[in-house]
């Protein structure tokens, strides 16, 4: 038998009229919003680091980053800057490496720094999405008003959509 219902957040019980002391989760997680852009991981490159500043500022203006949030914008942000740095190394070098043959003959394959490149760019989309960092995933997103909390504002718009 499976674990039943999922459990609503009580900021969602609390719009419905539902919310009870006796089945209200004492240790709800709720994550902090982050007001100032943290300085970005050391380990990042300098495109990552770019790419830090611009996405931390955005997602602060729309009032969703959250401290919990930061490990994975820093994937993300490695991702981009990986992604930069071979299309880099492929402007300079070119997409094709040509090798001769101990024959005296040559052969020619795709640079690595073009599967870098693939991987890095598969790898920031995936992630982009979960911070609305594309079209699709925008159109998808309905942000909170300025100053509201992004959890009172989506359970508001459940509520709409139940109701």
């Amino acid at each position: 038998m499976g674990p039943g219902r999922p459990r609503k957040p009580t900021a969602q019980k609390k719009l419905e009229g539902t919310a009870r002391k006796d089945r209200a989760n004492t240790n709800e997680i709720m994550p902090s919003t982050i007001e100032h852009p943290p300085s970005a991981p050391k380990y990042l490159s300098a495109a990552a680091k770019k790419e830090w500043k611009m996405a931390c500022t955005e997602l602060i203006k729309m009032g969703i980053l959250a401290n919990t949030d930061l490990a994975l914008l820093s994937a993300y942000c490695n991702e981009m800057g990986s992604y930069i740095e071979a299309c880099d190394v492929i402007r300079k070098e070119g997409m094709i490496m040509t090798f001769e043959r101990g024959d005296g003959g040559t052969y020619s394959q795709q640079h690595p720094a073009v599967g870098i490149k693939n991987a890095a760019l598969s790898n920031a989309l995936k992630i982009a999405n979960q911070f609305g960092f594309t079209p699709a995933a925008r159109a998808r997103i309905e942000a909170p008003e300025k100053g509201e909390d992004p959890l009172m504002a989506a359970m508001k718009k459940l509520q709409q959509l139940n109701g």
